[in-house]
């Protein structure tokens, strides 16, 4: 399979014709999804979309279009949709294609689960229905399993250039999630939980859903608290939520384009001194892992931040050639339908070296945040601002003691940042909007605004 569409995007990219240059983007894909509720099957969908996403880069002007219809008369047209597209372009002097790395990027284990394509359909419905299962099993105050989905996908990717650039790879994809509904006394609260792995053998839908129901029933009873100054712990999955909204601003582009709160702070120190922040596109196990990113310039790891000083952006080749650097291999699409853009591939926090129950015992009396509520509307990577509502428990000496609800946290990224006292070594893969690992982080002291 994988061979057959780097055949294809080679014959695509080999018609470039004069100086132009072309690239193409060729991607063959088997998507499942299964939501669960009662005991049923509430809605099941399967696909196996495949096209191509051409550029033409002609004149300093850069052209996009995409195609599933790859026969030669879709491919003829596409291109020549491209090409038209190019003419109506702003010029560009950045724009450009990927030259072929000196030496083929290395293949990254694991990738691909070679069982996986094999797992029937009804299995997948097992699943699911397990999930819920394991969820409502829980405890008699889960009254409700808004939610329980497995999904995956098996894809490959191919991509070719004028430039002499080849290259595919084959990755799959398998998650879930449950949404419980814990009720008691008249106080509803809601437990999400998640995981994902390389395939269905690696996920296991009896511990997701207990994960799932604990955590709704662990903040039934919750009370609002009185207004403070005081050390806040970020959950591993808040924590990532927490580097989604950086990573939006860690960008080239975001910079160039004024969008970023880190501009003109290459060299500053912007974190704590302990805090080391990485994009590697090749970690292990990660969910934005692959060879090459999407133009096809092999992936890598990138220190952004390196003992709290802002080291590097994240860049594609336009922004990158805008600042004469090289691309960091940080180019993203969401689909052959998508033209790339710069965007992180694995961001996360470097532990400092204390586990999750020695971080909380630190952090004293602190407010322990296990769910935002508000991310979108009270974070603004420009600006810096960050205001959310939160939903948590009180620590006394590391141990929960009080759930809290409604209240809000709020300080500047750049004050949250250079407040970091400790990351553990609990990370663990958001793939929500990018692919963030979270972990167990303390950060001395934030506004909590209670009742």
């Amino acid at each position: 399979m994988s061979d057959d569409l780097l055949n294809l995007a080679q014959a695509i990219a080999g018609r470039a014709s004069g100086s132009e240059a072309v690239e193409s983007f060729v991607t063959h894909e088997r998507d499942f999804q299964v939501k669960v509720y009662e005991g049923e099957v509430e809605s099941l969908t399967s696909a196996e979309p495949r096209g191509a996403g051409v550029r033409v880069v002609s004149n300093t002007k850069v052209g996009f279009a995409f195609t599933t219809d790859l026969s030669e008369s879709g491919i003829n047209a596409l291109v020549i949709a491209a090409r038209d597209n190019a003419t109506h372009a702003t010029p560009d002097d950045a724009v450009a294609v990927a030259n072929p790395p000196d030496e083929p990027p290395e293949q990254i284990a694991g990738l691909f689960d070679a069982a996986q394509p094999s797992v029937l359909p009804e299995d997948k419905v097992a699943f699911a229905v397990e999930l819920e299962r394991a969820t409502r099993a829980v405890d008699a105050r889960i009254r409700n399993v808004e939610e329980a989905v497995y999904s995956d996908t098996v894809s490959h990717i191919a991509i070719a250039n004028s430039a002499g650039l080849a290259g595919s790879y084959e990755r799959s994809d398998a998650w879930c999630y449950s949404v419980a509904i814990a009720e008691d006394d008249g106080d509803t609260q809601i437990g999400f939980e998640f995981d994902l792995a390389r395939g269905i053998a690696s996920l296991d839908p009896g511990a997701v859903g207990r994960r799932a129901a604990q955590r709704g029933l662990g903040v039934l009873g919750a009370k609002k608290i009185p207004s403070a100054r005081m050390p806040v712990v970020f959950d591993p999955y808040t924590a990532g939520q927490f580097l989604g909204v950086l990573g939006s601003a860690l960008t080239g582009e975001a910079v160039q384009k004024g969008r970023s709160l880190f501009a003109g702070r290459i060299g500053e120190e912007v974190a704590a001194p302990n805090l080391t922040l990485v994009d590697d596109g090749r970690a292990e196990g990660a969910p934005g892992s692959a060879p090459w990113d999407a133009e096809g310039v092999p992936t890598q790891r990138t220190e952004v931040i390196k003992d709290g000083v802002l080291r590097s952006f994240l860049y594609d080749i336009v922004s990158a050639r805008r600042e004469g650097r090289r691309s960091t291999g940080n180019a993203a699409r969401s689909g052959f339908k998508s033209a790339p853009g710069p965007s992180p591939s694995n961001l996360a926090l470097d532990p400092t070296g204390e586990n999750r129950a020695e971080v909380l015992r630190r952090a004293g009396s602190a407010l322990l945040v296990q769910d935002f509520h508000g991310v979108h509307s009270g974070a603004n990577s420009v600006t810096g601002d960050f205001s959310v509502g939160a939903t948590g428990y009180l620590l006394q000496d590391g141990e929960p003691t009080q759930a809290v609800k409604e209240v809000t946290i709020a300080a500047p990224m750049l004050e949250i940042l250079r407040g970091i006292e400790a990351v553990a070594g609990d990370r663990r893969w958001l793939p929500f909007g990018g692919s963030f690992g979270g972990a167990t982080t303390l950060i001395s002291n934030m506004t909590v605004a209670g009742g």
